[in-house]
């Protein structure tokens, strides 16, 4: 140990999942995928679906330590019960950010508190999120499948749509924009009550009121003044793959991408 530098007891690294620590088949080039491992099953069952570690994936894993590692992902709860990793840090956020798990894996429910406050009056809006979309798709001659994740803690949390023709999401750039013409549409301010995002055959609608980096915030506070370590010895490493992860990652000290991910491409286009 250098002088005063932190240990890797107070060192917490706040991660996104998909695309970051393991990936579908489909997005891992045959000559990866000798020595994968399984990392998380897909709803049903679906095989084909599932997500894996590459080498080089799980010795990422390795180096950053579960056991310090807090999952910021913008899967529900249902979706993180199929990861297989065995993260043991002190928390973890899932919903892009409307749920925290305690480090035993029940709900946080004072953070549950807070997001049923924001979401209270959002219920109806979102589902209506998915129906418009629906109805837009169908106007531009598009297959998709959409539906508003919601959680038993807070309800629904936000919409999501994806194409069943494009497996790369070929048209959901359109299909946002015009989601986002027509919100314009019937009132000037409806576009700042809301997140939107697109990452692949991923498009997410989110209310603007909760975040990855919101929940973030928080418990990088409650890090912060939960004993005798203050800001000066606690290192936060923040870990993602998309542009939506951006801003939960700048909030720690250190952050890193993989190669070629939207984020990589969007700083560095090739």
């Amino acid at each position: 140990m250098i002088g005063n530098a932190p240990t890797s007891a107070n060192v917490w690294v706040f991660t996104d999942l998909d695309d970051t620590l393991f990936s579908t088949l489909r997005k891992i080039p045959a000559s990866q995928q000798r020595g994968k491992t399984l990392a998380a099953r897909s709803a049903g069952s679906v095989v084909t679906k599932d997500s894996y570690m590459t080498r080089k994936h799980s010795a990422l894993v390795d180096w950053l330590d579960l056991s310090r590692c807090v999952p910021v992902t913008a899967r529900g709860s249902e979706a993180y019960s199929r990861v297989t990793l065995p993260f043991a840090g002190p928390a973890a956020i899932l919903a892009n950010g409307a749920v925290m798990l305690q480090r035993d894996g029940t709900v946080d429910e004072s953070w549950a508190a807070i997001v049923s406050n924001v979401l209270r009056d959002l219920q109806d809006p979102i589902h209506q999120l998915s129906d418009q979309l629906q109805t837009l798709a169908k106007q531009r001659a598009m297959n998709i499948r959409t539906w508003a994740v919601s959680e038993p803690s807070c309800g629904a949390v936000y919409a999501v749509a994806k194409s069943n023709d494009s497996p790369q999401g070929e048209g959901l750039g359109a299909l946002l924009q015009a989601l986002q013409e027509e919100l314009l549409a019937q009132d000037a301010q409806a576009l700042e009550a809301w997140r939107f995002h697109i990452n692949g055959n991923n498009l997410s609608v989110t209310p603007s009121g909760v975040s990855k980096a919101i929940a973030v915030r928080h418990l990088l506070h409650r890090l912060h003044s939960a004993g005798p370590e203050t800001d000066e010895t606690i290192l936060s490493v923040g870990v993602g793959d998309s542009a939506s992860d951006l801003e939960f990652m700048r909030l720690c000290d250190v952050w890193l991408t993989p190669t070629q991910s939207q984020l990589d491409q969007l700083i560095s286009p090739p």
